[in-house]
């Protein structure tokens, strides 16, 4: 009894220092952006903050009245094409032990974004105690909206706050330590962002080439998928591959080529241009971090594992590499 309330305890915990996590990473996302905004315009920080949430949210609705509509009829369609063919394939894969393991860890995109939305509701519910799940999603919503725009608005408050856990002769350190999180956490969304632009515009553009049904639907599920480095592309590659199998091996074999094609241009050109100028992070670090938090707690885990091993390695540069071991590493041996 007292070792299960203990692993309770200490997954709730878990998920709870990751959302708090997830409310850091949008709000350094918002920040970037008030700030490219303030140092074009002749907005000061804070009012650059409240007009960055305010594009973004126009942005959000007005994509939602255009396409939602189509979005939601092919996503329809998309589901009841592939229905079949993945029941076939998981039949057949239940007759297999290693099979069987597989199902029960393969996750489709629709069921990532699933998790991802419910866990964040079901931590929200831990905390809140609400328990329509209805009620509970909106509150996220909300919750989400404004923590965030609260951090963005004064973040120097919420560090100032925190540094006085730290001994005075470490609070400088620290702080210098905290700036460089923050700008990497910034770089690192603005390479996923522009991923996912980049790959949801060449999904689009290529896949109308090639004449494939449910366009649209593909093409947001592969810009989606580029913000989950490794695994999202292999994600989002499924069921384009199942739709054009459909019609003809020939037609999934281009569409195949295709995604290695945009992946190709992600990750040997754009992706190494927009990483420059921050700390070089082996694909092997982002890679276990995906996979520790993916197998500890699934979907929700495994979408912040990059950034948070990206912000690791910045605290164990500075604070341990440096400061204990007393050596130096390069921000970015591969420029």
């Amino acid at each position: 009894m007292f070792l299960w309330l203990f692993i309770s305890f200490v997954d709730a915990t878990v998920d709870i220092l990751l959302l708090l996590f997830l409310y850091v990473l949008i709000a350094v996302g918002i920040r970037g952006a008030s700030d490219w905004i303030s140092q074009r315009t002749p907005f000061w920080k804070r009012l650059a903050v409240g007009l960055t949430a305010i594009l973004i949210t126009v942005m959000i609705v007005v994509a939602a009245l255009t396409i939602s509509p189509s979005l939601i009829q092919q996503l329809t369609q998309l589901n009841s094409i592939l229905e079949a063919p993945l029941q076939q394939i998981g039949q057949e894969l239940q007759r297999y032990g290693w099979g069987q393991q597989l199902m029960e860890r393969l996750l489709t995109t629709s069921e990532l974004l699933n998790q991802i939305v419910g866990r964040s509701s079901t931590i929200f519910t831990r905390v809140t105690g609400i328990i329509s799940s209805v009620l509970s999603l909106l509150s996220t919503i909300v919750i989400v909206f404004f923590v965030t725009l609260f951090l963005a608005l004064e973040p120097e408050t919420y560090v100032s706050n925190f540094l006085h856990l730290i001994p005075k002769e470490r609070r400088q350190r620290v702080r210098e330590t905290l700036g460089e999180v923050n700008h990497t956490l910034k770089q690192w969304i603005l390479t996923r962002v522009v991923s996912m632009v980049e790959v949801g515009i060449l999904s689009f553009i290529g896949l109308q080439l090639l004449g494939t049904p449910l366009v649209l639907s593909l093409a947001i599920i592969a810009a989606i998928g580029a913000f989950i480095p490794t695994f999202g592309p292999v994600l989002a590659l499924i069921p384009a591959v199942m739709v054009a199998l459909i019609h003809s091996p020939g037609d999934a074999v281009f569409v195949l080529i295709l995604y290695l094609l945009i992946q190709m241009i992600d990750n040997y050109l754009v992706t190494p241009i927009l990483q420059k100028s921050i700390l070089y992070l082996p694909p092997v670090y982002s890679l276990a971090a995906q996979l520790f938090f993916g197998v500890l707690a699934g979907a929700f885990r495994l979408v912040l594992g990059a950034p948070i091993a990206a912000a690791l390695v910045v605290v164990v540069r500075i604070l341990y590499v440096e400061d204990v071991l007393h050596d130096d590493i390069e921000a970015n041996p591969s420029a």
